[in-house]
């Protein structure tokens, strides 16, 4: 018993052009994606963490798309008058930053894989 692989240069250059017309649609999804996690963990810590001073600072939290591969979510609003740290640091942001980062690039690993290694 034996596996046979035939392919040809012309195979993975037929793949690798595949590749560049497909990964940047398929990266502006994940991007998006996780923008919009991003936001609505930054929300759901802002809600856990606010005293009566700041029952309203979640709402201010917002993201958007600055770009097909940008994007970006925080308090929209810059007048952070009972903004919900008056009594010290605000730690919304680096906590959902903290929970954002390792799982955008575990969804951009994932990605790459079926962009490279389709029905693997």
């Amino acid at each position: 018993m034996g596996i046979r692989v035939e392919h040809s240069l012309d195979d993975l250059a037929a793949d690798l052009r595949t590749i560049a017309t497909t990964t940047k649609p398929r990266m502006v999804g994940i991007v998006r994606d996780n923008v919009a996690f991003g936001e609505r963990t930054a929300q759901r810590l802002a809600k856990e963490s606010s005293g009566p001073h700041g029952l309203n600072y979640f709402k201010r939290i917002t993201s958007e798309m600055t770009g097909d591969l940008e994007g970006e979510y925080g308090p929209h609003d810059g007048n952070m008058i009972g903004g919900g740290w008056r009594h010290g640091e605000n730690t919304d942001l680096p906590r959902s930053a903290d929970i954002i980062g390792p799982k955008f690039a575990g969804d951009v690993h994932d990605e790459v894989d079926t962009i490279f290694w389709p029905g693997a």
